[in-house]
C-alpha cells in the first residue's frame, strides 16, 4: 500500500510539474505573440511617419542601361532621411520639368527593386514620342534632382502571400513583378510561384541576370522566358510566341493560382479575357494599368457584355453641361466621352494626370457643385467634394474647379 501511495503521489507531482511547464510555455508563447504584435504596430507607426505628402526631392544616384532602350534610375532622398518600405508592385509619381513644356509633366513608373529604406529604383523604357521617357533618358543625369510623390498603387502582393501565384510580364511590365518576386524571396515565402516573361526579341529582356539569381535563391520560384518575334528562338528562352492560356495550361498543374499581369494593353486584354474563359475567377486576376488606353481595354476585358449593356442602359448622362470654372470653359457631356479627364482635354484644359487609372491621385479635382459617378472603383481615396476625373463621369450638371 505504501508503494502504491508513493507511486500515486509521485504521479501527482509529475502531473503538476508538467502542467506548470505547459502553463509556462503557453505564457511564454502569449508573451512572444504580444511582443510581435507590439513590434508590428510600432513598425506600422514608423512607416506612416516616414511617408510624405506632396513632392519630395530625390537625387539620381545611379543611371544604368539595362537594354538598348531601357534604363534603371537609382534614387536617394535628397534630405538623406529614411524612406518608407513600399509594397511590392507599387509605383512612384514624378513631376518632371521638361524644357519646352508649358507645365510640369506628370508620369508614374513602377518600382523595380526590393523594398528598401535607403534607395528606390525605377526602370524606364524610352518610348518614341514619349516626352517624359525621352527626357529621363536623354537629359537626366547622375546628381540631378527629381520631384517625387510617395509610393502608391494597389497592384501589390504581400511578402507572406501563401497562395500559388503566377506573375505574367510583357516587356517593361516586368518591373513591378520583379519587385514582387524580390519581396517574396526575401521574406522566405514558400508558395509555388511562376514568373513567365515574354518580350519581342532576346535583346529586349530586362534584368535577366537578376531574375535568374532570384530562382537560385528561391527554390519555389520558377522562371520561364519567351520571345514573340518569329525566328528569334534561342537556347536562352523557354518558349516562343506570346504568353497564352494554352501555354499556361501546358505549364501549370491547374488554373488554381492568383494571376498578376503587367504588360502592353493588348496582351493584358487578351490574357484577362482568356483567363476568365479558362475558369479563373475575377478575384484571382490582378492587373496594372497606366494610361487611358490600358484602362479602357482592361475595363472592357473585366466586364461581360451583359454588365456593359446594363451599365449603358442605366447611366444616361448625355446633354448635361460641365463647367470648368477656373478655365472659364463649358462643354456639353456626351456619353461617347470615356471620362472627365479626356473631356477636359477636349476643351484644351490641362489637368495633371499620371497613371490615368485612379491610382496615383495626381488628377484630383475639386467639385464646386454637382456629383460624379465612377466607372471603376478608384484605388486612390480622395476627400469629399473632390473627384478623380480619369475614371469619373458627371451625374447631372457639374461644376469643376479646373
Amino acid at each position: 500500500m505504501a508503494s502504491v501511495y508513493l507511486l500515486v503521489a509521485g504521479c501527482g507531482v509529475i502531473s503538476r510539474v508538467l502542467s506548470r511547464r505547459q502553463i509556462d510555455r503557453l505564457s511564454e508563447d502569449l508573451l512572444k505573440a504580444r511582443l510581435r504584435t507590439a513590434l508590428a504596430e510600432q513598425s506600422d507607426r514608423e512607416q506612416v511617419h516616414l511617408h510624405w505628402n506632396g513632392l519630395r526631392k530625390f537625387l539620381v544616384d545611379r543611371k544604368v542601361a539595362e537594354s538598348r532602350d531601357t534604363t534603371s534610375f537609382y534614387l536617394k532622398p535628397h534630405d538623406s532621411k529614411p524612406l518608407p518600405l513600399f509594397h511590392a508592385g507599387q509605383f512612384l509619381t514624378f513631376r518632371l520639368h521638361v524644357p519646352g513644356e508649358s507645365r510640369p509633366v506628370v508620369r508614374c513608373y513602377s518600382l523595380s527593386s526590393v523594398p528598401d529604406t535607403e534607395t528606390y529604383r525605377i526602370t524606364v523604357k524610352k518610348v518614341a514620342g514619349g516626352v517624359a521617357s525621352q527626357f529621363l533618358h536623354e537629359s537626366v543625369e547622375v546628381g540631378d534632382l527629381l520631384d517625387v510623390m510617395a509610393p502608391r498603387g494597389d497592384f501589390c502582393i504581400e511578402p507572406s502571400h501563401n497562395r500559388p501565384t503566377v506573375l505574367l510580364a510583357g516587356g517593361v511590365g516586368i518591373t513591378p513583378l520583379l519587385s514582387m518576386a524580390y519581396s517574396m524571396t526575401s521574406a522566405g515565402a514558400v508558395a509555388e510561384t511562376w514568373l513567365i516573361y515574354s518580350v519581342k526579341t532576346a535583346a529586349d529582356f530586362l534584368l535577366r541576370d537578376e531574375l535568374r539569381a532570384l530562382t537560385e535563391d528561391n527554390p519555389h520560384l520558377h522562371l520561364r522566358l519567351g520571345t514573340s518575334s518569329s525566328g528569334d528562338a534561342c537556347a536562352a528562352t523557354d518558349f516562343q510566341g506570346r504568353i497564352s492560356v494554352d501555354y499556361l495550361n501546358r505549364t501549370l498543374a491547374s488554373n488554381n493560382y492568383d494571376f498578376y499581369i503587367c504588360g502592353p494593353p493588348p496582351m493584358m486584354k487578351s490574357l484577362v479575357a482568356d483567363l476568365r474563359e479558362w475558369g479563373v475567377p475575377p478575384t484571382s486576376i490582378h492587373t496594372e494599368a497606366f494610361g487611358a488606353s490600358s484602362v479602357q481595354v482592361l475595363s472592357a476585358a473585366m466586364k461581360s457584355e451583359t454588365e456593359g449593356e446594363s451599365r449603358n442602359s442605366g447611366d444616361v448622362t448625355a446633354g448635361h453641361s460641365v463647367n470648368c470654372l477656373k478655365s472659364c470653359k463649358t462643354g456639353t457631356w456626351n456619353d461617347a466621352t470615356p471620362n472627365l479627364l479626356l473631356f477636359a482635354e477636349s476643351l484644351d484644359i490641362n489637368i495633371d494626370a499620371g497613371c490615368r487609372a485612379a491610382s496615383c491621385g495626381s488628377c484630383v479635382t475639386a467639385i464646386r457643385s454637382g456629383c460624379v459617378k465612377y466607372l471603376e472603383t478608384p484605388g486612390y481615396s480622395c476627400d469629399d467634394n473632390t473627384c478623380l476625373p480619369c475614371v469619373a463621369i458627371p451625374d447631372g450638371q457639374l461644376d469643376l474647379d479646373a
